[in-house]
């Protein structure tokens, strides 16, 4: 599916063996009403992938047959009460298989070979209508975020199935409620409190002011760190009046209670959504101004040795317009992110016109984004990784049989899968985020982190792959479908004008909503394309990997790309230092 990866192991294990689960695989005696199906299906993806030839022996979906056809048809029926009959996080399939793999509860149902039936339904239904409904109900099953979702994990990815070959059929995201939070800003005496700092003193060296309108503090940090160390015969002032969020994007811990579980009253994981949308920019941008102007740049030291600062959203640039001084965007997030629908076309229009600016400072912090604006925009955004100069915890491997597995947004069933794949003699254990105080100082001690990421943009990626510790990611693509990602087709809009202009790629960077496209834009994404990083292709490839990895090798590679990239990006951090200083000689 993806090209060959680095591959910096010693050989794979040979001596580990691994079985996978039979609520997974379903070939155990409680699972005697699959076999017939199991066989069948296997049976006709081998035909089909013979009649295929596809390249390097990629297993084939089966093809249509009359027989296998009417086994799935009969199966459906047998098992319809398990699909959802309404918002539920969990239908009751999704809730079988979730307390078979966390209490070893032992059921007839086989939730992956329901998706199978699912899917093959929907691929031969020559009715489009029914074809989505299919499609549909087998999605819902793997829960609104895929959380279930280890497909290729199991003996069914021997015979060409995915939770891919069903996006194929329906490329959407089947959203649960989306509720959109309206946010305003208003600019009066109380928007700071005390967390105002205080400027230098006389007796001290000379103040630069960062002032920074952002929302996502590990975002932030990145540019602030930087500016810090190329202004170092200043002291720094930063100030933020939007309180950014400071926490990991995490839900639940799982499981949930066993006698509630998994649809828990006030534990469901994706129903609503929030989705935030700032109001009223024009009205709010005067209130700035006037704010701004009265409070700080009446001061000449201010107006002297200062810039002006955005991150996420990106719409939060719009207030800096018009005040004629350096402005620094370092972005991840998409053009559209909590603008408003009506206000898409202007915002776009006046991102063109800052970004010209020679006293604008714009780039993406990820190639992808990059792409992402460029699609709705026409602008190509310079790309800034983060190196994370603002962590000073090395990696400090002290816990050698230890692997970190932080849990993605939505890990409903990932760390039992985790131990129900985990051989009894395994020289290797894996925790959770929530098994340690949280602190970046304990994450780095662990031997190596397995990341399974909910975002493009994901800072915590960035942190880890800075300090040099060793990274396992998941190759299939299936594990690279972000629903509750801000990149979603919720934001995939290009003015007119843009869309026809040409060259343009065959695929939306915003609509990842097919193999195809996903496949396409797969170079663009870091946690292919940054070196150093392990790739495995199911829960079982990554426990063969790691006892014959070479973690120190890894961790070099890595802290020798950012080594490249901290000396390749210091002369942009120096030309936004130095634009910002000519500001004040005007």
């Amino acid at each position: 599916m993806l090209s060959a990866r680095e591959n910096l192991t010693h050989g794979m294990a040979s001596n580990v063996e691994i079985v996978i689960p039979d609520f997974m695989d379903c070939t155990g005696p409680e699972h005697a009403d699959w076999q017939h199906f199991r066989n069948m299906f296997e049976e006709m993806s081998e035909v089909t992938s013979a009649q295929q030839a596809e390249p390097g022996g990629v297993p084939s979906f089966p093809g249509f047959h009359p027989a296998l056809a009417h086994e799935a048809e009969r199966l459906n029926w047998k098992w319809f009460g398990m699909l959802h009959d309404g918002q539920e996080d969990y239908p009751p399939g999704a809730a079988s298989f979730y307390h078979s793999c966390h209490f070893h509860n032992r059921s007839e149902y086989c939730l992956y070979g329901h998706a199978a039936v699912l899917t093959y339904l929907a691929k031969y239904t020559a009715e489009k209508s029914q074809s989505q409904t299919f499609a549909s109900h087998a999605m819902r099953l793997l829960h609104w975020s895929h959380c279930l979702d280890y497909i290729e994990s199991s003996t069914w990815a021997s015979w060409g199935f995915s939770v891919l070959t069903t996006w194929d059929l329906v490329q959407n995201f089947g959203y649960p409620q989306i509720s959109l939070l309206h946010q305003y800003l208003d600019w009066g005496p109380g928007t700071l409190g005390s967390s105002l700092m205080s400027a230098p003193s006389a007796a001290e060296s000379s103040g630069f002011w960062i002032f920074e309108l952002g929302t996502h503090r590990a975002l932030s940090n990145e540019p602030a760190s930087m500016l810090k160390q190329v202004l170092w015969k200043y002291d720094a002032v930063y100030e933020n009046p939007v309180k950014p969020y400071e926490g990991r994007a995490e839900a639940f811990t799982h499981p949930f209670p066993e006698s509630c579980s998994p649809n828990c009253p006030y534990q469901q994981d994706g129903v609503p959504y929030t989705f935030p949308v700032f109001e009223d920019m024009e009205e709010s941008r005067r209130g700035f101004h006037e704010w701004l102007k009265g409070h700080y740049f009446h001061k000449a030291e201010i107006r002297k040795a200062s810039l002006l600062m955005c991150t996420n959203p990106i719409y939060y640039c719009n207030f800096f317009a018009g005040l004629q001084k350096t402005v620094l965007g370092y972005f991840g997030l998409p053009l559209l992110y909590m603008v408003p629908k009506d206000s898409w076309s202007s915002w776009i229009d006046e991102f063109i016109t800052m970004a010209a600016l020679p006293t604008s400072f714009f780039v993406s912090n990820n190639r992808l984004h990059s792409e992402q604006v460029a699609w709705q925009s026409g602008v190509r955004l310079h790309v800034i990784r983060p190196v994370v100069a603002y962590l000073k915890e090395p990696y400090n491997p002290q816990r050698w049989g230890d692997i970190l597995v932080p849990e993605p947004r939505e890990a409903c069933v990932l760390h039992c899968l985790l131990r129900a794949f985990k051989p009894a003699s395994y020289p290797f254990n894996f925790w959770s985020k929530a098994d340690t105080d949280r602190t970046i100082k304990t994450f780095m001690t662990f031997r190596a982190v397995a990341l399974f990421p909910h975002d493009f943009a994901l800072m915590t990626f960035y942190e880890f792959y800075a300090m040099g510790v060793p990274l396992f990611m998941p190759s299939h693509l299936s594990k690279y479908l972000f629903p509750f990602s801000a990149s979603v087709p919720l934001l995939d809009w290009t003015p007119a004008r843009i869309a026809k202009q040409a060259g343009r790629p065959p695929y939306s960077p915003l609509s990842l909503t097919s193999s195809a496209a996903l496949e396409y834009w797969s170079s663009s994404i870091d946690f292919f394309a940054l070196p150093g990083i392990q790739h495995f292709d199911s829960i079982a490839s990554l426990l063969r990997m790691l006892p014959s990895s070479d973690f120190e090798s890894m961790s070099s590679r890595m802290k020798e790309n950012r080594r490249v990239r901290v000396e390749s990006g210091a002369p942009f951090w120096s030309a936004v230092a130095a634009s910002a200083l000519r500001d004040g000689l005007l």
